[in-house]
Order: C-alpha cells, then sequence, then structure tokens
C-alpha cells in the first residue's frame, strides 16, 4: 500500500471515529428534546383542565427547557454535518490516491 493511500486511510478511519460519536452524542440529545416536549404537552394538557398560578410558572420553566433543548440538540446536528462533510473529503481524497495509483501503474 502505498505511503499517501495509506495516510488517507488511516484519515478516513479516524474521520468516521469522530463521526459516530458525534451522532451518538446527537442522538443522546434529541431524546432529551423529546422527552422535555412530551413533559412540556402532559402540563398542556393539566393546563386546560384548570390554570392556576403554579402550573402556569412550571409551563413557562418547561417552555424554557425545551427551548434549550432544541437549542442544543441543533448544535449537535451541526457538528454531525461538519463531521460528515471531513467524511466527504477524505472519500475523494482516498479515491484520488487510488486514480492517481492506477494510473501509475498502467504508465509503467
Amino acid at each position: 500500500m502505498s505511503e499517501e493511500r495509506s495516510r488517507e486511510t488511516r484519515k478516513l478511519e479516524v474521520r468516521l471515529k469522530g463521526f459516530l460519536k458525534k451522532e451518538e452524542i446527537f442522538v443522546k440529545e434529541l431524546k432529551t428534546f423529546l422527552d422535555k416536549f412530551k413533559e412540556l404537552n402532559k402540563t398542556l394538557e393539566r393546563l386546560k383542565m384548570k390554570a392556576e398560578p403554579e402550573m402556569v410558572k412550571e409551563l413557562v420553566n418547561l417552555r424554557l427547557e425545551a427551548i434549550k433543548s432544541l437549542n442544543k440538540t441543533q448544535i449537535k446536528a451541526s457538528d454531525i454535518e461538519h463531521e460528515n462533510s471531513n467524511l466527504l473529503e477524505s472519500y475523494g481524497n482516498l479515491i484520488l490516491t487510488l486514480e492517481g495509483e492506477f494510473k501509475d501503474h498502467l504508465n509503467r
């Protein structure tokens, strides 16, 4: 295996590990986000029955938590997109390296 191809293969492997780690963190944040919205929906349903000052305060707090959770989820999604672009770059570099080696081999 040529040095360049070996380097590009290792780089792709490292980037894949980074991508998978970021994706795992994103999924965790997304689940937290969904849990917050489920809790918010339950509170809204209770609020329909009877609006008490305590419930309104709870609703405001839950809404803020849900919005913060959505923000974290979006940040994690952008991390995944960044890692994905690194993977795409590595795919391209690896294919170019292989093609260059193939051409060099044919020209011998």
